[in-house]
């Protein structure tokens, strides 16, 4: 009994189950991973990369064995790699000590692209870094190239026109062209740049909304066209595109709407491009707070004795030092004539500015000099006797004007023979 009792324990003991051959190829792919793995591990980089250090390393040797063409590629490129990353200053650095901008114009067309796409994304790390001053002066140049923006980084072929562009030489810009990956985002680049040429632009745009002469020097001539072409327009709709959104931003913070023009900037959607998009808007709307500051002052401080801080401060949502600071900066540049009552913390005006009346009146009579001095021209061309062409005809050649009242008989010292008519 014993014995037929181990017999079917033996029969009741698990069998395993012959394998399938979808299980055998799983196995088959792990096994395949993993030893994909461990040869990664032994012919990659057994360290982790520390990328600067290494790209250092590599241009190192460029610079020390390679061509003149392959240093200042390397350097351009080493550039590009320190402004993608956001040191800026090691980026500015190097392009300034390497003098490639005096030079590049030598160069054969890639390498010219090349330091196109390094300066603008330097501009735009300066941006990224809160240097506005330093972002459009990076990007003043090429962005003001308008359409062939794109052409210049290599991110589209030129377009021809009447065929002056033969199958070779367009086969060659396609070879020049950069991958798709590698595109650096128009809107970003055209959205920084006007953005930073409204901020340096704005109290120039305030200060000078009556005097032609003051508002003909400007910061950037691109952004003053665009602004008054599209002041220009009978109707502007809601804005659709990155010149639209800055556009109606400056039109708002010339009329003192600096919250909706805060609002209209931040909204664009190209800031998300950035690292940091949360604190790049933040910095933005700090900027149109100062700068609405400092445009509301310079067009209307001269209706005031006296301006309160504190007032200004609540009304631009700013710290009373951050008011104070920016005050006191253009209270030190001439941007206002007052000074600081220290005990009340008031600005008290010492200056006004002319009214827009006094300007016209000086822009009439200005005028009118210039119709006189015109209409003097043409009768000195005819009798001579304002002395425009001895002016014209050189100085000390003896020659004496004549006043057209006096007769030809008479003498300038009003004696001489006869001393004029009835003079004897």
């Amino acid at each position: 009994d014993k014995d037929d009792d181990d017999d079917d324990d033996d029969d009741d003991e698990p069998v395993a189950k012959p394998e399938t051959e979808l299980r055998k190829a799983a196995k088959a792919a792990r096994r395949a991973a993993d030893d994909a793995a461990a040869a990664s591990r032994d012919f990659a980089v057994p360290r982790p990369c520390n990328l600067e250090k290494e790209m250092l390393a590599l241009a190192k040797r460029i610079y020390a064995h390679g061509t003149d063409r392959a240093k200042a590629r390397t350097l351009l490129c080493h550039v590009y790699h320190h402004a993608l990353h956001g040191r800026y200053v090691t980026a500015r650095d190097m392009l300034l000590m390497s003098h490639l901008g005096d030079s590049v114009h030598n160069s054969d067309i890639s390498t010219q692209i090349l330091y196109n796409r390094a300066l603008v994304r330097l501009g735009i790390c300066a941006f990224a870094n809160e240097l506005v001053p330093e972002a459009h002066a990076a990007l003043m140049e090429i962005a003001a190239a308008g359409p062939r923006l794109k052409e210049l980084l290599a991110q589209a072929v030129t377009s021809s026109r009447f065929g002056d562009r033969n199958p070779e030489q367009e086969k060659l810009e396609r070879r020049r062209l950069v991958p798709y990956h590698m595109h650096i985002n128009l809107e970003l680049v055209e959205a920084t740049h006007l953005v930073c040429a409204l901020l340096l632009e704005l109290p120039n745009l305030a200060h000078n909304a009556f005097d032609p002469k003051r508002r003909s020097a400007s910061v950037s001539k691109t952004f003053r066209r665009l602004l008054d072409h599209f002041e220009r327009q009978v109707f502007n709709g809601p804005p659709e595109n990155t010149r639209d959104f800055v556009m109606s931003a400056a039109q708002l913070m010339l009329e003192g709407e600096w919250k909706k023009a805060s609002a209209l900037l931040e909204a664009m959607p190209s800031w998300d491009l950035l690292p940091n998009p949360a604190k790049t808007r933040q910095f933005i709307q700090m900027q149109m707070r100062s700068e609405g500051l400092r445009a509301y002052l310079v067009s209307s401080y001269s209706h005031y004795d006296t301006m309160s801080l504190e007032a200004l401060a609540t009304h631009f949502e700013l710290e009373p030092q951050k008011a104070h600071a920016v005050i006191s900066n253009m209270m030190l540049n001439g941007e206002i004539h007052a000074c600081w009552d220290q005990p009340t913390d008031t600005i008290v005006v010492k200056r006004t500015e002319p009214s827009k009346l006094q300007f016209l009146a000086l822009q009439f009579a200005d005028k009118c000099c210039q119709l006189v001095e015109a209409n003097e021209r043409i009768l000195d061309s005819r009798t001579g006797g304002y002395g425009y062409k001895n002016e014209q005809g050189g100085r000390g050649d003896g020659v004496r004007e004549r006043k057209p009242w006096v007769e030809r008989s008479d003498r300038y010292g009003g004696g001489g023979r006869g001393g004029g008519r009835g003079g004897g």
